[in-house]
């Protein structure tokens, strides 16, 4: 039997895509990166711990495309319900998770099962931070002109980042002193065996090593740690797009220049990051009660011990112990405060040189003996707006001119 020709239908005009010329550039501008990653990949040698190593162009290749289609509002966008409700699923199924995965020995069953759920929630959770934090970046007055496109007017760059297990990090530090000098991304799956040989691998007789976590990452999309709180993913995400931002101004170009770029480009991005945090959760509160916030299972910390107490003056004692040469004093000092915070409830796999030189980095945190951190907290009370607080750090390209800045910011006497 002959099959029946289908009905007529109504008529469709067809229009070309006429795509807005930003998206265009931003494409390519990706499809470029990924080529150029792509291409560096099978003409640069291997190199050290090759076998471990983390390729951010990899990341790109699988994950631009996706992240163009959510800027560009390619996929539907859900209710504000559906947001909330997604977000309390998800940070209370990560909670559960962490419990599981506390345990000493934890059911993997459960675990994939807890994963393929979460799983069902995150595209709703990225769109709903993103959309968030856009509002207040924009609420900010931080949106600009593209060059060449004079009337669009839009945050950029847009915010875009995926929630996923970023790569961990290996820190070298000289001995003798605190300082960065050479870090290598490896893959997140590591095992303990897996870092304690690659340390073992990377140290020498005058340099330690470290192989850390990190939060998040500013390649584009940024990537996001997926097993924190809330509160912890949304600051990490905002941070991550103020490092983007600061790349189309003079801090952020002054970034693998030396000096203090990186120490003034982290603590730019730390402290406008917890601001621009706090302003989304102040126009979208959504009350996540403790053990359903993403939050692990409760610790037996000792609740007297501050440990940015006891982190600020480990630190300040070990620059004095190594400035004088006492490098074994200083070595066993760090050694002898891992112990104590670990019976006390607070464990840190290891606390060398290293670990005070990648989070010295961030001259805000209590582990940095650097003067920028103070520098920075004062121009942010001084401005007390995170719009005006990013217009000026942009600019900022050493710390002669922090302290110029901020002394010219100097409150008047009555």
């Amino acid at each position: 039997m002959a099959a029946r020709a289908p009905a007529a239908g109504p008529p469709v005009d067809l229009e070309p895509w006429r795509p807005r010329a930003w998206l265009l550039l931003f494409i390519l501008a990706g499809v470029l990166g990924i080529l150029l990653g792509g291409a560096s990949a099978l003409v640069v040698p291997r190199g050290e711990f090759a076998e471990h190593r983390y390729h951010l162009w990899r990341w790109q290749a699988e994950t631009v495309v996706p992240a163009l289609a959510r800027i560009a509002g390619i996929r539907p966008e859900p209710a504000a319900a559906a947001n909330e409700d997604a977000i309390r699923q998800y940070f209370a199924l990560t909670s559960r998770l962490r419990a599981e995965l506390a345990k000493e020995q934890p059911d993997t069953r459960l675990v994939e099962a807890l994963e393929n759920e979460r799983a069902t929630y995150e595209n709703d959770v990225e769109r709903f931070i993103t959309q968030a934090l856009t509002e207040v970046i924009g609420s900010a007055g931080l949106q600009r002109p593209l060059p060449l496109f004079r009337d669009i007017e839009l945050t950029w760059p847009p915010v875009a980042f995926e929630l996923t297990s970023p790569p961990r990090l290996l820190v070298r530090s000289p001995r003798d002193r605190i300082e960065r000098l050479s870090d290598t991304l490896l893959q997140p799956g590591l095992t303990l065996a897996d870092i304690e040989r690659i340390e073992a691998r990377a140290g020498t007789p005058d340099t330690v090593s470290i192989v850390l976590s990190l939060g998040g990452l500013a390649a584009y999309p940024a990537i996001v740690r997926d097993d924190r709180s809330y509160a912890a993913v949304l600051e990490t995400a905002a941070h991550e797009w103020v490092h983007h931002y600061l790349a189309f101004y003079p801090l952020g170009q002054q970034w693998g220049k030396g000096g203090d770029a990186e120490v003034l480009n982290e603590t730019v991005a730390s402290i406008a990051g917890r601001e621009l945090a706090r302003l989304v959760m102040l126009r979208y509160p959504i009350d996540l009660p403790p053990g359903e916030d993403g939050s692990g299972p409760p610790s037996n910390r000792n609740p007297e011990i501050d440990f940015n107490a006891e982190m600020r003056a480990l630190r300040l004692a070990v620059d004095d112990l190594l400035a004088q040469g006492r490098i074994a004093e200083a070595e066993q000092l760090m050694e002898q405060k891992r112990r104590y915070l670990a019976d006390n409830g607070i464990p840190i796999r290891k606390i060398n040189q290293a670990y005070f030189a990648f989070y010295g980095t961030y001259a805000d945190s209590p582990q940095s003996s650097n003067p920028i951190g103070p520098l920075f907290e004062t121009l942010w009370q001084r401005t007390n707006d995170i719009g005006e607080f990013l217009r000026i750090a942009r600019g900022i390209t050493s710390r002669a001119q922090l302290e110029a800045v901020v002394a010219a910011l100097e409150p008047t006497a009555p």
